[in-house]
């Protein structure tokens, strides 16, 4: 759903299909199950030691977070460079608007960030040392997955709400410049907030974790912005007719608000090394984990679902399925707020 999602943006973006993107885009999606079924049964098959030699291949490589074999990073990196590839073909021709092109450039940016970022998890083999293999694999999670992962959602979000005419495209460019400062000045020094283990010096972890909790001031800039949305939503009813978005808009508001709870206020209090080095592994982290992950990334891709849902489905048939769809939306929230006071507490 979420490179589903991105490529329908990028729909938008462009106006038109280029020849040849939809059968493209079946290929891409059939890749994507082959890599994901393949990998999961690989790792299945490396910790019951069934694969021999070829374990680091195609089974598990035993690092944590990036467990699968190496032939499917490789085929996933490959994946993830087609998808640029389509998204790309989808905005090129839209490159001479002056009125897009910033969005269109900013888009292609973050798209591209995503395979390039993911390469250090290349970085290694089953010899490498401990201290490098724990540097490059935090690079992944903190930098590419709550980094540049985030500024993709940041950059979907403001072009959905600009398509949508709910902001102007300078305040969608603002957000999306402040998440830039965000990403490349706090996340790149910010990355070392992880290293409690590898024989990083006192001075960088306390630098690190100093730019890590300047990640807050930005988050909490973007939630104030998602409820001034909310009253230009309301106001942006033509006559009596509803909102044709709503729902959509509801599941991007869950994401600035789990955004701020999870990645915010949760990440927040686990950040300073000394209180990290001490609950390292208790339930403050996964409770973290669980309210930034679905919370943001989770909410965003049913947020593209329903966006495309409802972009597809005619007036006549949308009101008998809008109930599931507010079912849907009440039982995410409530249950992942469930599930992070429960794992709490």
């Amino acid at each position: 759903s979420y490179v589903g999602g991105a490529l329908f943006v990028a729909g938008m973006l462009g106006r038109n299909e280029p020849a040849g993107q939809r059968p493209a885009i079946h290929l891409l999606f059939c890749a994507i199950v082959f890599v994901a079924v393949g990998s999961l049964l690989g790792e299945w098959a490396g910790i019951a030691q069934l694969l021999g030699k070829a374990w680091f291949w195609f089974g598990n490589q035993g690092w944590e977070y990036l467990e699968l074999g190496r032939a499917w990073q490789i085929l996933l990196a490959i994946g993830l460079i087609f998808w640029f590839v389509l998204l790309w073909r989808n905005v090129a021709p839209a490159w001479g608007d002056s009125e897009r092109r910033g969005l269109i450039g900013f888009f292609l940016i973050a798209a591209a960030a995503i395979p390039v970022f993911y390469l250090p998890a290349l970085f290694y083999d089953g010899s490498t040392h401990f201290t490098i293999v724990d540097t490059w694999r935090f690079w992944i999670i903190h930098l590419w997955v709550e980094g540049f992962f985030e500024l993709f959602v940041t950059v979907i979000v403001a072009i959905i709400f600009y398509e949508l005419r709910l902001v102007e495209r300078d305040t969608a460019l603002r957000v999306i410049y402040l998440d830039l400062i965000l990403v490349f000045g706090g996340g790149l020094i910010g990355t070392g907030h992880h290293w409690y283990f590898n024989g990083q010096t006192e001075f960088n972890m306390a630098l690190s974790s100093a730019f890590s909790a300047l990640e807050v001031v930005p988050l909490t800039l973007i939630t104030l912005d998602a409820w001034h949305f909310v009253s230009v939503t309301r106001e942006g009813k033509t006559g009596e007719e509803p909102f044709r978005h709503k729902w959509t808009f509801y599941f991007l508001m869950a994401v600035g608000f789990w955004n701020f709870t999870g990645a915010g206020i949760l990440g927040f209090l686990i950040n300073m090394p000394i209180v990290s080095y001490f609950e390292m592994g208790t339930n403050l982290t996964p409770t973290h984990g669980h309210a930034a992950m679905m919370g943001v990334f989770g909410m965003l891709a049913t947020a593209l679902m329903v966006f495309v849902l409802r972009q597809t489905v005619s007036d006549v048939t949308w009101p008998r399925l809008e109930r599931y769809i507010r079912c849907g939306f009440w039982g995410l929230n409530i249950g992942l707020a469930m599930m992070v006071v429960l794992s709490l507490f």
